[in-house]
């Protein structure tokens, strides 16, 4: 049997009925270029304890999304009315990546899902990076066709000797480039792995994470098997898994 790893759903308002949902996307990617089996985690009112996802899973994965995390989680006035939120996703979320750290669960982190492990472990967020100056405006082009959107739109640069550096083995690659919310306020416990030429902070590993726990803000998932950085970065992940899923049995 191959190594399960759970994926927590966004929830979504769809007419009166509310869905569950996670991007063909990320599925694709993991079984493709993980070689896992993907299981999805609702995002209940009263969210499912985490002992009991890690009874089935052998690893975590925090996906990207349409929704942006409430922003008195880390410390701001709320957003303006008409931002899209998802509060059953922070609920169940945040409260995760502490869980999946503790217990020492393989992890991998995607655009929102980078923003959760820095709030989540105390840190901060500019709500809109490109009203920052000197920042480049990192959003996609909704109007582009979505080959276009998902394409190559920036450079990064690995930190030497970190955890990106060594699963990659490149120093500078092409990513693409799909977000409104960066990374300001790094948090205790984590360190830099790579940055855009703007100095946003593109990918973060945990300090003396007992397992594989690293986070990107870009989308490596979108047609990852066409791109090597994307495949490396999610083999190292399924390897990981796979390791933790024959400690654990």
């Amino acid at each position: 049997m191959k190594p399960i790893v759970a994926i927590v759903c966004d929830t979504n308002q769809q007419g009166p009925h509310i869905y569950h949902q996670v991007g063909d996307k990320y599925i694709q990617a993991l079984v493709r270029c993980a070689d896992v089996t993907p299981v999805l985690i609702p995002a209940l009112e009263d969210p499912i304890a985490a002992t009991d996802i890690f009874a089935i899973a052998d690893g975590i994965l925090f996906t990207g999304g349409y929704s942006n995390i409430q922003r008195h989680h880390y410390g701001e006035d709320p957003a303006p009315e008409g931002e899209h939120e998802d509060p059953r996703r922070d609920k169940n979320t945040l409260a995760l990546v502490k869980a999946v750290l503790d217990a020492g669960v393989p992890m991998l982190g995607i655009c929102r899902g980078l923003q959760e492990l820095n709030v989540a472990m105390g840190g901060t967020l500019y709500p809109r990076v490109h009203e920052i100056e000197g920042r480049m405006d990192h959003r996609e082009d909704k109007n582009a066709p979505i080959d276009v959107q998902y394409g190559h739109a920036h450079a990064v640069s690995t930190t030497a000797g970190g955890l990106l550096a060594r699963v990659t083995g490149e120093s500078r690659f092409m990513v693409n480039t799909v977000h409104g919310q960066a990374i300001r306020d790094l948090a205790p416990g984590l360190s830099v792995e790579a940055l855009a030429d703007d100095e946003t902070i593109e990918a973060v590993s945990v300090d003396g994470a007992k397992e594989f726990a690293l986070a990107v803000q870009w989308h490596p998932e979108w047609k990852a098997w066409d791109d090597m950085p994307s495949t490396k970065i999610f083999n190292a992940f399924g390897d990981a898994v796979r390791g933790h899923k024959t400690k654990r049995t």
